[in-house]
């Protein structure tokens, strides 16, 4: 019997205290949660198609900022050689058409301007013929006395048909000059585009194999190597992947039932669950904007779902945390800063 009550009794307490800790809320002005050390990773990558030509590293190896961490090459297709050519061929031949097209629409107009100027010129000869046909008749007949204002009216026409051939031969040659002139400058549009294509199939040429080096963007610690010698990577597609030294930024999670209001600026301080002589001071330099479920590994009792804020605080990078390293927070009481 008297082991059933002492079993009975553990039971209670741990109970009563299950609930001091996780729904009681906490009428403090500090407490403590858990954090780890965010890791700051950087993924390193190409926007060109690559071939991976030697890795220098390895995944966890330390590197100083700037040491080269393999070498690439980019190797342009020839395919975009070829496709360039091609287009080059194409837009030649347009402007050709464009040419042909021009110089078909002159020779029409020549040889409308030559028959028209014919036609009007057979009009005047005719009308002149006619006039020196009645002069011939006049000058037989001895009663008829020839006057100018007789053949004025024909005289008239030939004017016309003058000054009717000048403006068409005017209005032609106008329009012939037009086209030549065009065809002098040239289609502008197209000879931008060939020249641009033959400039960028230059540049491709020089560029067919070009070696590039991929270095550290700063001192630290080389992660998931996602490539290996010889390989074709995509462009954007990820290299390598790069950390921190160690992380300036550590974040936790708020009980939603502490009633602690923590706000930017706020005083933590950071420990070490590893080693207690580790302990620095962090403000907060970041609040999230929802409750959210805390993650299993800062929960206080780890099979007990739990919720809160997430919170980011900002230490000094010349700390000795390790990459997610598990951490102790506890707030600063205002009052007692």
């Amino acid at each position: 019997m008297k082991q059933i009550n002492l079993f009975y009794i553990s039971v209670l307490l741990a109970c009563v205290l299950l609930w001091a800790v996780l729904i009681k809320p906490q009428e403090t002005n500090s407490f403590s949660i858990y954090g780890f050390a965010e890791s700051d990773e950087t993924e390193v990558n190409y926007n060109y198609p690559v071939v991976i030509e030697k890795i220098l590293v390895t995944a966890g190896q330390r590197v100083d900022s700037a040491q080269v961490l393999m070498h690439l090459t980019r190797r342009k297709a020839k395919e975009t050689l070829e496709d360039q050519s091609f287009r080059i061929s194409e837009l030649r031949a347009k402007e050709n058409i464009w040419r042909q097209k021009l110089n078909n629409d002159i020779a029409e107009l020549e040889l409308s301007k030559q028959t028209k100027l014919t036609e009007i010129q057979t009009r005047i000869d005719l009308i002149k013929k006619e006039i020196a046909f009645k002069q011939s008749l006049a000058s037989d007949l001895e009663t008829i006395t020839n006057t100018p204002s007789i053949f004025k009216p024909l005289e008239d026409d030939i004017l016309k048909l003058h000054e009717e051939k000048k403006n068409s031969q005017q209005t032609i040659d106008l329009k012939i000059s037009g086209l030549r002139k065009e065809l002098a400058i040239g289609n502008k549009p197209i000879e931008e585009q060939i020249s641009h294509l033959n400039a960028e199939k230059l540049f491709d040429a020089s560029q067919e194999v070009q070696e590039i080096n991929v270095y550290a963007p700063s001192a630290g610690l080389v992660g998931t190597i996602s490539c290996k010698e010889q390989e074709h990577v995509p462009s954007y597609s990820t290299l390598l992947s790069f950390y921190e030294p160690h992380s300036s930024i550590i974040t936790g999670f708020v009980h939603e039932d502490i009633t602690v209001n923590v706000a930017l600026g706020d005083v933590f301080q950071v420990s070490s669950l590893k080693n207690e002589e580790l302990i620095y001071e962090g403000v907060v330099t970041g609040l999230g904007s929802r409750i959210v479920e805390i993650p299993t590994r800062l929960r206080k009792f780890a099979t007990v779902k739990s919720y809160g804020r997430e919170i980011n605080i900002s230490i000094s990078p010349n700390n000795s945390f390790l990459q997610k390293e598990k951490v102790s927070l506890s707030y600063i009481d205002k009052s007692k800063t």
